[in-house]
């Protein structure tokens, strides 16, 4: 009798045993499929040759080609989609523009998307994702060595705003892109300016407190620069423990560690 009581105690043990196994494996085999690139980006590309036909056609199709040779790094093809892109659907030339900005980091075509872009609406200073595109023609020029018209399109999106709703109603991250050329152009005094008012904007921003600590180092105001770095080292390390991954404030202007541990270092008595 015992025997039989052991053995209907043992089955389920087994069973599970044999259940935990399997589980374990396809366990092993997702995290195998996971660690291997895929080679389209969203579709396959027999989907999206269907999806290209003339029925389906559409700018976002077209647009997801594009951005599928950029993830597989087959450049030239995407800078041919991308122009058959904006070729047909004029409105796309503010993506694209921002793709050739951000990703491919061909500048003087990101210029050209962002002028005909802006052009479809000549009185309007036209919005892309979340930014004007005056304030993207900036970061293009910047991006150039072309500080001076950076200033000059930053200022275009950042003052109407500013004038019209007050500076509380400006991404804290425009006032940094037009502080981080004023700094370039050795204009210190309105680059701090700026800063003060993004900080107000983002009290607890990493990415101000290390360019006023450029701005003030700039001024020979080593004191006040190196406590910036030090709040810039204080704020980078509180954001980078509520986040996971290579946490950027802002991929327009990035801030590493390093760079903010080096200033302080810099500049300890």
């Amino acid at each position: 009798m015992k025997g039989r009581w052991v053995f209907f105690l043992l089955v389920p043990l087994v069973s599970w045993a044999q259940d935990g196994e399997r589980f374990l494996q396809s366990f092993s085999s997702t995290l195998a499929a996971n660690r291997t690139v895929p080679p389209q980006f969203f579709f396959r590309e027999r989907r999206e040759r269907l999806r290209l036909d003339t029925l389906s056609a559409s700018a976002q199709n077209y647009r997801f080609r594009a951005f599928n040779y950029v993830w597989r790094g087959d450049y030239e093809q995407a800078v041919v989609w991308l122009e058959k892109t904006t070729a047909l659907y004029p409105k796309e030339h503010g993506i694209v523009g921002e793709l050739y900005l951000a990703q491919l980091r061909d500048y003087p075509r990101a210029l050209a998307h962002f002028d005909a872009y802006d052009a479809l609406t000549p009185n309007f200073d036209d919005i892309i994702g979340y930014n004007p595109v005056s304030y993207m023609r900036g970061l293009a020029y910047r991006s150039q060595g072309n500080h001076e018209k950076a200033i000059e399109q930053f200022s275009k999106a950042i003052d109407p705003l500013a004038e019209k709703h007050g500076d509380e109603w400006v991404n804290y991250k425009h006032f940094v892109s037009r502080a981080v050329s004023y700094i370039a152009t050795n204009q210190a005094e309105k680059a701090l300016v700026d800063l003060e008012k993004a900080t107000k904007n983002f009290p607890r921003s990493a990415l101000v407190y290390y360019h006023r600590g450029r701005a003030l180092l700039q001024l020979n105001r080593i004191a006040e620069a190196r406590n910036a770095f030090q709040d810039a080292s204080f704020f980078f390390k509180a954001l980078r423990a509520e986040r996971t991954g290579d946490y950027q404030e802002d991929d327009f202007n990035p801030v590493y560690e390093s760079e903010i541990d080096e200033a302080v270092r810099r500049l300890k008595p």
